[in-house]
Parts: C-alpha cells; structure tokens; sequence
C-alpha cells in the first residue's frame, strides 16, 4: 500500500525524466499518457494507485464510523471516483471528450468523498473532521490555477499533492488503531491464560 500510494509521487517524476520537454505550465500530466516513452508506464500507474487510494479509504472507513447511512455515502463516492480514475487511466487524451468527463468526475466525486469523510466525522469529534474538510476545501480552490495556466498541469499536481497527503494520514492512523487493536487483543489473551493458569 505504501508503494502504490507512494507512486503517486514517482511516477510524474520518472516520466518528467523520460520526457524531460514536459512543463505542467503548457501540458497536463494526461500528456504522460501519449508519449511514447511513457504511454504504458503512466497508464499503468495511474490504475495501480487508483487500487491504492481505493483500498486504503475503504479499509480505512469502518475505523472512523459506525453508521449505515455514512458508510453507504461514503463507499458509493469512493466508488465512482475509483471508476472515474482507472477510465481516465484507460482512455488516452486522445479521446479527448470522454478523458476529460472521467477526470472530472474523479476530481469532483473525490473532492465530495474527503468533504463528507471530514462532515461526518465532525459530528463526533469537531477539530478531526475539519481536517478532512479543509483538505476538500483546498483541492477543491486549487481549481483556481487553472485561471493563469493554460494547462491542467500545475493544478493536477497541487490537487494530487493535497490527495496524497491526506491518504498518508488515513493510512498513518488506520496503522495506529490496527496496532492498538492487536496490541489489546494480546493483552487480553495473556490476562485469560494467566487467569487459568
């Protein structure tokens, strides 16, 4: 998990290096997807951590709630954006139309999944959950980039910078409450044993 989400990261600087003539001023990082060089590389990456950010939210959710009706929100946005983004992943930018509407619901479903991740988890525990909601909140204002570049590039990259920081956490914290468990569960098993014994 920690690779995958970790090519998040390497992988726009390994194509950078591939294709060294790429400026995120002018180009999207969809244009990885075209070059020769990194057409499968980029493609391919792009799928492996939509899986990534997919399974560490969804084994992530049932630590933070406990309700029917946030868990059914929750998986069926986190599930839209999973499809959205391995479509973006499989459709090249050549297919221009259909590449830019699976990009935009990943972005816009995704941007929705960590604002009601972070509203739902605010009900309980107030500065928590406002987290989430300014991480949303952040990805969603660097759409503003968009204005003085005439590409999607640097946007892209702030967006995925705001994504992968906030899944490092959730991945961070499931690890903790995951430990604390088993941690518990041991104790519990030696106080029995020594309680037999």
């Amino acid at each position: 998990m920690i690779i995958s989400l970790s090519m998040g990261v390497i992988s726009p600087l390994v194509c950078w290096y591939l294709v060294p003539e790429f400026n995120p001023t002018t180009k999207p990082l969809s244009y990885f997807g075209i070059a020769e060089s990194t057409a499968w590389y980029w493609n391919l990456s792009v799928i492996i951590i939509a899986f990534a950010i997919y399974l560490n939210a969804k084994r992530s959710l049932p630590y933070y709630f406990n309700k029917k009706i946030h868990l059914r929100v929750l998986h069926i946005l986190l599930f839209i954006s999973f499809i959205s983004l391995c479509l973006t992943g499989i459709v090249a930018m050549d297919v221009l139309l259909f590449h830019r509407i699976s990009a935009c619901v990943f972005f816009l479903t995704y941007i929705l999944f960590i604002f009601s991740f972070g509203f739902f988890r605010s009900q309980k525990y107030v500065r928590k959950g406002m987290f989430s909601m300014i991480i949303a909140l952040s990805m969603l204002l660097s759409s503003l980039l968009l204005l003085p570049f005439p590409s999607y590039g640097v946007f892209e990259i702030t967006y995925f910078a705001f994504l992968l920081y906030w899944n490092g956490k959730v991945f961070y914290k499931r690890i903790q409450a995951e430990n604390r468990s088993v941690d518990k569960k041991l104790t519990q098993e030696k106080t029995t044993q020594s309680v037999i014994s």
